[in-house]
C-alpha cells in the first residue's frame, strides 16, 4: 500500500509541474586548419657485435657522436633525449630447429622536439651523417592546441544547433534553450612524414594540422 501511495503521489506532483517537454538531440562535427609549430624526429642507432659489451661499446661511442651533433644544430631550438634502448642477442636457426648465438644487436633510439620548423630537413641530415642508423619517424604537431580545440568545439557546436533548428521545423516546432551540451571528443591530426636523407639537404614541407570537433546536443522543443 505504502508503495501505491508513493507511486501516486510522484505521478501527482510531475502532472503538477506540466507534460512532459519534447526534446530534439543533433550532434555536430567541424575541424579547423593550422600551421603546426612542433616537429618530433625519432632516429635510431643500431650497432651489431659478436657480445652484447662490444655491440653496446660501438653503440655508445656513435650515439654520443649523434646526441652532440644534434644538440649543436639545435642550439636553444629544441631538445634531443633517448626514449628506448635495447640489447637482444641474434640467432640463426638449422634445419632442425637449433638455434645458434651469432652475436647481440643493440638499438638506442633518439627523439628530437624541433620548436623552429624551418630546421628540420637540416636535423635529420644531421642525424644520418653524424652515424643514426635511420630515421624511424617525423611527425608535426601543435605545443598547445588549446585555441584551436576551442574553435572547431564552437563550430561543431553551431552546426549541431543548425540540425536541431532544422529537423524542429520540419515538424512545425521550434527549439528552445539548450539542455544539454556535450563534446564528444576533439581530434587533433598529426602529420607524420618518412623522409629520406640524400646527398642533398632534405627537403620538408610541414603542410596543415587539421583539428576537429564533434559535440553531441540536447534542445527543448517549444510549439
Amino acid at each position: 500500500m505504502k508503495l501505491i501511495l508513493a507511486l501516486f503521489l510522484t505521478s501527482l506532483m510531475a502532472f503538477a509541474q506540466g507534460p512532459p517537454r519534447g526534446t530534439v538531440q543533433a550532434s555536430g562535427t567541424a575541424s579547423v586548419s593550422v600551421r603546426p609549430d612542433q616537429a618530433t624526429i625519432n632516429v635510431s642507432v643500431i650497432t651489431q657485435g659478436a657480445t652484447a659489451q662490444d655491440a653496446a661499446s660501438q653503440n655508445a661511442t656513435i650515439a654520443t657522436n649523434v646526441q652532440s651533433q644534434l644538440a649543436q644544430a639545435l642550439g636553444s631550438s629544441g631538445t634531443v633525449k633517448t626514449v628506448s634502448y635495447s640489447v637482444n642477442p641474434n640467432y640463426t636457426y638449422g634445419k632442425d630447429g637449433t638455434a645458434t648465438l651469432t652475436g647481440y644487436t643493440v638499438n638506442n633510439s633518439i627523439q628530437v622536439t624541433l620548436n623552429d620548423l624551418s630546421i628540420t630537413g637540416k636535423i635529420i641530415d644531421t642525424a644520418t651523417q653524424s652515424g643514426a642508423s635511420r630515421v624511424d619517424s617525423l611527425q608535426f604537431t601543435l605545443k598547445d592546441d588549446t585555441d584551436a580545440r576551442s574553435q572547431a568545439l564552437r563550430a561543431a557546436t553551431l552546426r549541431a544547433k543548425s540540425k536541431a533548428e532544422a529537423m524542429a521545423a520540419s515538424v512545425g516546432l521550434k527549439i528552445g534553450t539548450f539542455l544539454v551540451i556535450q563534446e564528444s571528443g576533439a581530434v587533433v591530426q598529426t602529420i607524420d612524414r618518412t623522409p629520406t636523407a640524400g646527398a642533398t639537404a632534405t627537403p620538408i614541407q610541414p603542410g596543415q594540422l587539421n583539428v576537429t570537433g564533434n559535440v553531441s546536443i540536447s534542445m527543448e522543443l517549444l510549439q
